[in-house]
């Protein structure tokens, strides 16, 4: 159980001249990937989004895929379809953990009642379905709006959860793994280690059809220092 700052659930309104426009809020993000992925210090707060997250490092490639004479890299954009939809069924129960011990509260005096009610919300709670990615997806990037449509219904309530949560190391987490860190470790085993599978394969891809200089003419070369052979 992740503890919860003592605050109103819904900050209060900032004036719009503060509030970080897409294009900050996007820089950041892409930092905090960066950052994620070389082992450093991050937050993620409620200023994190993982439709976007998918949305940047899905677009890119996808591209990448879609300027192929055929549809390539079928595999691979498949275990990334996984990997996303994984993280997104695990961020479901995060959420319906969080309303359920909202719901129970009337349960606190019987731990064993409530514990058995807040489990059952959990396992109940509709995660959403792998999408069917086609081949003509791959030949036109559709795919990855798909996969935003299917992360985008819970983006809000863990953009809200983040925002509400201790950040890592605070002394009320009592050692335990902040709500943070919890989505850092969620994010490398799923959407990081398959983008970057992914990202390799098209390296390589351009990498092999990439055209090598000839061979040089040892005899030209020869010939050249006014040696004929």
């Amino acid at each position: 159980m992740i503890a919860m700052r003592g605050q109103p659930l819904t900050p209060p309104a900032t004036p719009n001249r503060y509030r970080p426009s897409r294009g900050r809020l996007a820089m950041k993000q892409a930092e905090i990937r960066r950052r994620r992925r070389a082992h450093m210090p991050i937050v993620h707060d409620g200023g994190w989004s993982l439709s976007r997250e998918i949305a940047e490092v899905a677009g890119p490639m996808a591209a990448r895929i879609a300027a192929r004479p055929m549809p390539l890299f079928r595999r691979q954009v498949l275990a990334y379809a996984d990997a996303a939809h994984e993280a997104v069924g695990t961020v479901t129960g995060w959420v319906a953990e969080r309303d359920a011990r909202r719901r129970t509260e009337h349960l606190a005096d019987d731990e064993g009642k409530r514990r058995y009610a807040i489990t059952t919300l959990i396992d109940l709670a509709p995660r959403p379905a792998l999408p069917d990615i086609t081949d003509d997806m791959l030949a036109d990037g559709s795919w990855v709006a798909v996969l935003v449509e299917m992360v985008a219904p819970v983006d809000g309530a863990l953009s809200d959860l983040l925002a509400h949560a201790f950040p890592p190391g605070a002394p009320a987490l009592r050692g335990q793994l902040s709500r943070s860190d919890r989505l850092e470790r969620l994010l490398r085993e799923t959407v990081d280690r398959s983008a970057l599978t992914l990202e390799r394969a098209l390296d390589a891809k351009v990498q092999s059809i990439t055209p090598t200089a000839p061979a040089a003419d040892p005899r030209a070369a020869l010939a050249a220092l006014g040696i004929d052979v």
